[in-house]
């Protein structure tokens, strides 16, 4: 049993359990669900979300995309400087012979020679000065967002032509690194393949957010639920989902998230869980029911006898 200044009476203890109890299944099924989608066709990816941040931090979480407005892909140089790399690592991976990296070094030139034109052909150029514009003019926009309503509207207007536009740009970039990556593969021997296993994509700061937002709410879920570790295991949820809530906050004059149930101004479902938490932190439901009791109750038992033991002498006074 907690001390009696911490012990809000049997109900509320029970809902307090309870609430902490939900939460962390909430959390935990959001983390195995982007866990169990990395086997799917989309699998989760944190670069959509950031790329669409909004809010004080925008730019911050945006950065963390790399090459965020895809203008490296679209620098030729910068992009053959890109693909060498990588026939460089499927190389490595798959250990291929003096002829098989002949013939993927043909497969690339022909490759960059078909970029090449891409790239010459008037029309993409336009296209490409026209795209570097915008992205200038939203950058701009960002730097020193605008007072009046109608100049926000406009610039979250030109954010979403500019993505509309990357996106384009990028599309038959992406397929010809898609084509190549696969037809790499194909070079590759059965015994090489058994041996190297899957080519993956090359390793970025993404994945490392990818696994903290998946294994961190996971984890943080499953000892909520079990009630283990449970201060720190809310601490840890609540920070999360206080990176959730600022890289999209529903702030006044902010564009609303896409994904949004409902209509949010200042708090959303995000920030009240996030709260919850917060409160949950502070109060020990793991010592009323949970793994915490059968770990730390000596502590708390202990705590509770050298109290009764203070009080003691005065009430024998």
């Amino acid at each position: 049993m907690a001390p009696r200044w911490y012990y809000p009476g049997f109900f509320g203890a029970l809902f307090l359990v309870l609430l902490r109890i939900a939460i962390g299944w909430h959390i935990y099924y959001e983390g195995r669900e982007k866990i169990e989608s990395q086997d799917t066709a989309q699998p989760f990816s944190s670069e959509s979300y950031l790329r669409n941040a909004t809010g004080p931090l925008a730019e911050n979480f945006r950065n963390l995309v790399p090459d965020v407005d895809s203008l490296d892909q679209l620098n030729p140089d910068l992009l053959n400087q890109w693909w060498d790399e990588e026939l460089r690592r499927a190389s490595a991976h798959f250990q291929f012979n003096a002829d098989q990296l002949a013939q993927a070094r043909e497969q690339l030139d022909q490759t960059k020679a078909r970029a090449e034109s891409w790239f010459a052909d008037d029309e993409t150029a336009d296209q490409i000065a026209d795209y570097k514009e915008k992205v200038a003019q939203v950058r701009e926009g960002r730097r020193q967002p605008p007072e009046m309503a109608f100049e926000r509207d406009r610039l979250q207007d030109l954010q979403y032509e500019v993505e509309t536009l990357r996106k384009e740009l990028v599309a038959p970039i992406d397929q010809w690194t898609a084509d190549l990556r696969s037809s790499w593969v194909a070079l590759a021997e059965p015994d090489q393949l058994e041996t190297a296993g899957e080519l993956g994509r090359p390793p970025s700061s993404l994945d490392r957010i990818d696994l903290t937002t998946m294994y961190g709410l996971t984890i943080c879920g499953l000892l909520l639920m079990a009630g283990l570790f449970t201060p720190v295991a809310a601490l840890g949820a609540a920070g999360l989902l206080f990176l959730f809530y600022i890289s999209m906050p529903p702030f006044p004059g902010l564009p609303p998230n896409p994904r949004a149930e409902g209509t949010y101004l200042i708090v959303n479902k995000t920030l009240i869980e996030m709260l919850a938490l917060l409160a949950l932190a502070a109060t020990p439901s793991g010592l009323w029911f949970g793994v915490d009791r059968l770990l730390f109750g000596w502590i708390d038992r202990r705590n509770n006898t050298r109290a009764v033991e203070a009080r003691e002498p005065q009430a024998t006074a």
